[in-house]
């Protein structure tokens, strides 16, 4: 058994990506074999060489156009991509989705197997529908009990196809517009007839992991209407991924000092890995103070904007 997984993202989220992946491969079952799949719009060849390095990648092209009318906001385009999986993967009736700010700590492979019960997909609980206070916007339109994160999904391809999903999602768009805040996981909640609870480990929020307290995090009080204590607790302490959203900057651009040895390790494992981003030298902290200091010595944008793309050949 081959288990599908997908991910997209764009050139300036290489870096998370790569450990993202590699994080998929070491904490894999010795007998689980995952098709790690792609979805991108043009990302450059030296992206996709040094991805290369890690393992057997399928990069799949996405045409834009079929997107050209989708709402965008801060989550950009290739959020969008997973509303694709179905007809860009006819050969698979089920498949899994993953962002790319994450760690991978256990084996999908359970997941994957999981009796979803005619559900259209899969994902986490994050509030109930009815939470005034919560993060996500209300629909009244939408009778499911939960609002669910679609940073990792399991997805009935196959039923998505049956039910012809794509028309289902394009035709939300066209009638709700601007009412969509939170664009893709809107547009999922409100197109699925029934989606099944993934276990919260699957998606351990970065603020639940590392805090020794979780009543103390933003998210806790949504949290626990949607999961109950004890289930957040038990994810906390044995998270199959850790999912680095709701806290900026993201865990890969911190200063060294602000990202913990876990997560480290894996920045040094990773092809983008640009020993001068996180420990400076001399050389590029002059840089740095040159390209602040040319907006005072060089009064023509033109030629400010000729110094700062020469000094930039020289980035580390």
């Amino acid at each position: 058994m081959i288990i599908p997984i997908v991910f997209a993202f764009d050139d300036n989220y290489a870096m998370p990506a790569s450990i993202a992946i590699q994080s998929l491969l070491d904490s894999k079952h010795k007998n689980t074999e995952y098709e790690i799949i792609v979805f991108h719009d043009g990302l450059k060849k030296a992206t996709i060489k040094k991805m290369e390095k890690i393992c057997h990648i399928r990069w799949i092209k996405v045409d834009k156009n079929l997107l050209k009318d989708v709402p965008i906001g801060w989550s950009g385009l290739s959020t969008y991509y997973r509303l694709l999986i179905a007809d860009l993967l006819p050969e698979y009736d089920r498949v899994l989705w993953s962002d790319v700010d994450v760690l991978f700590c256990g084996d999908l492979s359970d997941i994957y197997l999981i009796d979803m019960a005619d559900a259209d997909w899969g994902g986490i609980a994050a509030e109930k529908q009815d939470e005034k206070n919560g993060v996500h916007p209300h629909y009244p339109e939408n009778k499911k009990p939960y609002v669910y994160m679609p940073g990792f999904m399991v997805v009935d391809t196959k039923l998505w196809r049956e039910k012809h999903m794509w028309d289902r999602f394009m035709n939300i768009i066209k009638t709700y517009g601007q009412r969509l805040k939170f664009f893709d996981l809107d547009i999922l909640n409100l197109a699925a007839d029934k989606i099944y609870p993934v276990p919260f480990e699957y998606c351990v929020l970065e603020n639940v992991y590392d805090t020794d307290d979780i009543k103390n995090v933003p998210e806790y009080p949504w949290l626990k209407r949607a999961q109950g204590e004890k289930s957040l607790l038990n994810a906390k302490n044995n998270p199959i991924i850790i999912h680095y959203a709701g806290r900026n900057p993201k865990i890969w651009l911190r200063k060294y000092n602000e990202i913990p040895e876990y997560y480290w390790k894996y920045i040094e494992q990773s092809p983008f890995y640009v020993r001068e981003y996180f420990f400076p030298t001399p050389i590029t902290k002059i840089k740095k103070f040159l390209l602040r200091f040319l907006k005072h010595i060089t009064p023509v944008k033109s030629w400010r904007n000729k110094i700062k793309n020469n000094l930039n050949k020289y980035r580390w």
